[in-house]
């Protein structure tokens, strides 16, 4: 690892001292005017500069016709500008001593051979005044840890501090995964949309992720790969401490046409990107949804010891999707162990199965001492939940008592119910002691979760607490596949 590109990058990049946005614009609906605001809501002791040659203030700040007029030391630059002024501009930051820059301008090696040309303008000035910078063709990006964020699009605002890297080849797919995490209550540690990577590919911040100490989990969209070689013996060294999660696109010749359009990124044969990914031990997912899940339960939840799955639901029918979607992956379902059965015959009434999966036959609520024992059975190495945990609060916030009941009765079906809630949220904090005693995942399903649930106390808890909750059995599966995949990938490098 480069610890010299790290340590530029860390101050430079992500957490610079001083800030120009040229092109900062007064009229909303301009990129100028998105970042010039975005930059000052969170510049902290940061000297910001608005450079714009037609305007004598932006913002509230006084211009600058160009970044050359600034009176002080810039270290870092946004330009975002027609892309047929770019390569003067770029001078005039190599006159200043920029250190680094983002380029949001499109229109360059996106489009054809004379964006290209310009672009290669463009990084050979830069080279020549050792500034490195992201895109062009790019969104922003940021880092939450320093409260610095060049990104002017909705998705960010209210992104909270955490531990999941992003690195995107599509600022349309960067927003979506900060959708994801907006929704799921997940913190982002750093995000880059890198566009055109004509200066800093994607093998670059993957080795700054790499050493970031704030990043937990690596994500990522890619469209090509600028350097495959470098790119293969990063991820090899990366995934030993480190996961990595990608969304790999351009899988059939019409989407590697598409990529080229869009970033000029050369797709490559997808055969050779699957296999390449599989080697370095990078988990491949289909979609954006699928990367989100599988990179938040990596965040918190333990690797499991092999893939033998005991399920706990409320309902038969959940079970048997729940079980489908497991053994369609190549998961099991064992059998439960005599003593996990005889635990759960005397919680349970007689007509429950007695199999997993563990089907609480709508006989209250006894998830959680349906939950220990399987726990403690050595025969499952994890456990997914459908319609099991969380059960209480979704009860009540879905309005569960009868219309018609009277008013004293409804009053103590309240309290009770409340109590029930209480209690779960107690049994919460055993089960993930259980969960980090036993390196068991917890895979928790909710069939019918809603935006007021989300606001109940209980999902709140499992959110600090680091586990979110999955819509359907299929997402919760897919999640424990990829665990048990990513285990046994570490599992084969140590013999």
């Amino acid at each position: 690892m480069d610890r010299s590109l790290f340590e530029y990058l860390d101050s430079y990049l992500f957490n610079p001292s001083s800030i120009a946005v040229i092109g900062a614009s007064n009229f909303p609906g301009k990129w100028g005017f998105n970042i010039i605001n975005r930059v000052l809501e969170t510049r902290d002791n940061r000297k910001i500069y608005a450079i714009n040659n037609k305007r004598p203030e932006v913002a509230g700040l006084k211009t600058y016709p160009s970044i050359r007029d600034v009176p002080e030391p810039v270290e870092f630059v946004v330009i975002a500008i027609p892309y047929i002024d770019v390569p003067k501009v770029m001078e005039d930051c190599v006159a200043k001593g920029v250190k680094a820059g983002l380029i949001v301008s499109a229109g360059l090696g996106e489009t054809g051979e004379e964006g290209a040309r310009i672009e290669r303008e463009i990084v050979a000035t830069a080279k020549q005044g050792g500034i490195r910078f992201v895109g062009p063709n790019c969104m922003g990006h940021f880092n939450t840890a320093a409260n610095f964020f060049t990104t002017g699009f909705a998705p960010t605002m209210g992104i909270k501090r955490g531990h999941l890297g992003i690195v995107a080849q599509s600022g349309g797919f960067a927003g979506h995964i900060l959708r994801c995490a907006l929704d799921a209550g997940v913190g982002v540690s750093k995000l880059v949309s890198s566009g055109n990577e004509a200066n800093l590919h994607l093998e670059d911040y993957l080795e700054y992720l790499a050493q970031d100490p704030e990043t937990k989990v690596i994500t990522c969209y890619i469209e090509g790969f600028r350097e495959g070689r470098r790119f293969l013996k990063l991820a090899r060294e990366i995934t030993r401490h480190k996961p990595i999660v990608v969304v790999k696109v351009g899988r059939t010749e019409p989407g590697a046409k598409a990529a080229r359009g869009h970033t000029g990124a050369l797709s490559g044969s997808d055969i050779v990107s699957d296999a390449v990914l599989k080697q370095s031990g990078v988990i491949r997912a289909d979609e954006i949804e699928e990367l989100f899940d599988i990179a938040a339960a990596l965040l918190r939840q333990p690797l499991p010891k092999g893939r033998k799955i005991g399920i706990l639901t409320g309902g038969g029918g959940h079970g048997v999707v729940a079980t489908d979607a497991c053994s369609r992956l190549g998961l099991e379902i064992p059998p439960l162990s005599e003593g996990t059965l005889k635990k759960l015959d005397e919680i349970l009434p007689e007509r429950w199965p007695r199999q997993n999966p563990v089907d609480t036959v709508a006989a209250g609520f006894v998830t959680y001492p349906c939950l220990w024992p399987m726990m403690e059975d050595e025969h499952l190495d994890a456990i997914l939940s459908v319609g099991a945990i969380g059960m209480s609060s979704m009860w009540r916030m879905m309005g569960g008592l009868p219309i018609a009941m009277p008013s004293f009765l409804r009053e103590q079906a309240m309290k009770m119910m409340e109590f029930i809630e209480a209690d779960e949220m107690n049994n919460l904090d055993k089960a993930i002691e259980y969960m980090d005693k036993y390196q068991k995942p917890i895979i928790v399903t909710s069939l019918m979760m809603t935006p007021e649930m989300r606001q109940a106390p209980l999902h709140k808890k499992l959110v600090e607490n680091g586990l979110i909750t999955y819509p359907t059995p299929e997402r919760s599966a897919k999640v424990l596949y990829h665990l048990c995949w990513y285990a046994e990938y570490l599992r084969q490098l140590e013999s």
